[in-house]
């Protein structure tokens, strides 16, 4: 394991965290276009590693932008399980990848792992247009969660976001003028 600390800004409902996370080695299968990682994270076994990189990465994938790996989103998401997440939300997110390799392993007679790029992506497909379609099931409250802070992390990097700027202090609705005038002089910060 190479050890980068990357600094991540992330906001969780009213805190931010600061999140140094470790980079995990992985080898790339050209076989079936996936990143297998070698090791444990934190938190999550390396299969769960391989499984939720391999999703983030069909959610959003690199472009002309970064994707979800530019901005180690799953690595945040396993440094988060420690620092962040209590135990309803550790099993929710067990639960998730759990059921997204069953349902390749029924669907396609192989784990997750060993499925082609494109039935990976046609079973996330499908997973989210049932998700959003069928909200009350535990799989579908588990995907959305997941997807949620998947984009969530993302979003806050600073590979998706360099001008992300989360604004400190508690919200403050009768904020005048030159109020705002002084906090932009000031950089932000009172």
């Amino acid at each position: 394991m190479s050890k980068i600390n990357i600094s991540r800004r992330l906001f969780v409902g009213a805190s931010v965290y600061f999140v140094a996370t470790p980079v995990w080695a992985s080898i790339f299968n050209t076989v079936n276009s996936l990143s297998v990682f070698s090791q444990n994270g934190r938190f999550f076994t390396a299969k769960e590693m391989t499984i939720l990189s391999d999703v983030a990465d069909i959610m959003i994938p690199r472009t002309d932008t970064p994707g979800a790996t530019d901005a180690k989103v799953i690595d945040v998401l396993d440094a988060l399980m420690l620092s962040w997440a209590g135990s309803e939300t550790k099993q929710q997110y067990k639960f998730i990848i759990k059921q997204i390799d069953l349902i390749a392993q029924s669907s396609f007679k192989v784990n997750y792992q060993s499925a082609s790029r494109a039935d990976r992506e046609l079973l996330l497909n499908k997973l989210d247009q049932l998700s959003f379609d069928e909200r009350s099931t535990e799989l579908s409250k588990s995907y959305r969660k997941l997807k949620e802070m998947i984009f969530h992390i993302f979003y806050t990097s600073e590979e998706a976001n360099p001008n992300f700027m989360l604004v400190p202090g508690t919200y403050r609705g009768d904020i005048i003028k030159e109020e705002v005038d002084a906090y932009n002089e000031k950089g932000r910060t009172f």
